[in-house]
């Protein structure tokens, strides 16, 4: 159980909230909410995980507030780099609405560094602050509450839960076109599209840990898998990374490195698959130019918006139920969650649903949409590797059939 304490200054957003929360019970997206009244001046959301306060302006004072949003600006004229500092020194300060060239920035810390994402019109900003409040008591992150709320502000239909990619924000980061135009400065440069993958071959996905696992599944006919060795350290690395890339390539399948771009690029690789941390560090134009495949872990709204401003060769979903194989930093999203999630991205890019997937999780994630479904310990973990593989395969071969059911 959840619950969502508002003072009675903000009582005009219970007219969005509570078709909100209805929504969000419909499409199955966390725990039930209940919404409560408060004496306090600040907004208390209690979650399993947390208890979060927040303050819209009234409560920047108070020491105690965990979010502090800003969303009254009384001039167009403000200058970013002073926000930025602003927002770096006082961490539970968050900027909504900030008026830029051409539009309006939220702002945000993120891990000694300031996020931002970017919208044309500000929309309504009793909605904005409604979805927000929702979006934290359903235990969303931060960044995907902010992305969530720019987007219910551009609605015209009361308690819809937005889906449409049209009115998310844009985010922030080097591919950004407006860079210049806002004043914001990045280190790394923007990036083309990269080459596509072969989608019929996309379908199964095992992640596996050794190259006798990568021959053992070439072996099998499986035509995608990944090699995720988590040692950088680990002996023999780019002898293990070479021979991964030597076997796809004689196999004419699809064979992506974990996190090694470097010896992926140097040997060859189909693909490279990076998390979310190495799109700042990796140089995503050499991977580019080297016509490798790039695949993009995201865990959230906010980081698929993100990973589709680079143009990936396919996006990861995840992780979609609690898993053992990788220590998550996020919790495990659902599939309800997913479906809204490649609703989102539709047919723009191939994505790949991830994490605690077994067999007999199989169908239902499959019938969201999702291209591909990544597994680990379904097979490797498995006595009988081959009849696992088969069984994969025959599952993902009846999408239209479960859909006409």
């Amino acid at each position: 159980m959840s619950t969502l304490s508002l003072p009675k200054v903000l009582s005009s957003l219970v007219m969005h909230i509570e078709p909100l929360l209805a929504s969000a019970t419909e499409y199955q997206l966390g725990e039930q909410v209940t919404l409560i009244p408060s004496s306090q001046e600040w907004i208390e959301v209690s979650t399993p995980s947390c208890v979060k306060r927040v303050g819209f302006e009234q409560a920047c004072s108070s020491q105690l507030i965990d979010y502090v949003f800003q969303d009254q600006w009384v001039s167009s004229e403000v200058d970013l780099s002073l926000i930025k500092a602003q927002i770096l020194e006082r961490s539970n300060v968050v900027v909504c609405g900030l008026p830029v060239n051409g539009g309006y920035l939220d702002l945000w810390h993120h891990d000694g560094d300031v996020r931002g994402c970017f919208s044309v019109e500000l929309g309504n900003a009793t909605q904005q602050r409604a979805m927000l409040l929702v979006a934290l008591a359903l235990d969303y992150p931060l960044e995907d509450a902010l992305v969530l709320a720019r987007a219910y502000a551009q609605s015209t239909q009361m308690g819809i839960w937005p889906t449409e990619r049209d009115a998310f924000p844009d985010i922030v980061c080097a591919n950004f076109s407006k860079l210049s135009d806002i004043g914001w400065q990045f280190e790394c440069q923007p990036v083309e599209a990269f080459a596509a993958v072969d989608s019929e071959k996309l379908t199964l996905y095992p992640v596996v840990d050794s190259t006798q696992w990568v021959k053992q599944l070439l072996e099998l006919d499986v035509k995608t898998t990944q090699l995720r060795i988590k040692d950088p350290n680990a002996q023999g690395l780019e002898q293990d990374v070479a021979h991964a890339i030597a076997l796809g390539q004689k196999a004419n399948a699809q064979v992506f490195i974990n996190d090694y771009w470097q010896l992926a690029i140097e040997h060859g690789a189909f693909g490279v698959h990076l998390g979310q941390e190495d799109l700042a560090v990796a140089d995503l134009n050499a991977i580019q130019q080297a016509n490798l495949r790039l695949g993009i872990s995201t865990h959230g709204y906010y980081e698929i918006l993100r990973a589709m401003a680079f143009n990936p060769s396919y996006i990861a979903l995840g992780h979609i139920y609690p898993t053992t194989t990788k220590q998550m930093p996020s919790l495990p999203q659902g599939v309800h969650r997913l479906k809204l999630y490649q609703q989102l991205i539709g047919n723009t890019f191939p994505t790949v649903a991830i994490g605690g997937i077994d067999l007999s999780r199989v169908p239902v994630v499959w019938k969201t949409g999702v291209s591909s479904v990544a597994v680990v310990r379904a097979i490797t973990q498995s006595s009988e590797p081959a009849i696992a593989v088969e069984q994969l395969n025959q599952c993902l071969s009846e999408r239209e059939v479960m859909y006409d059911n």
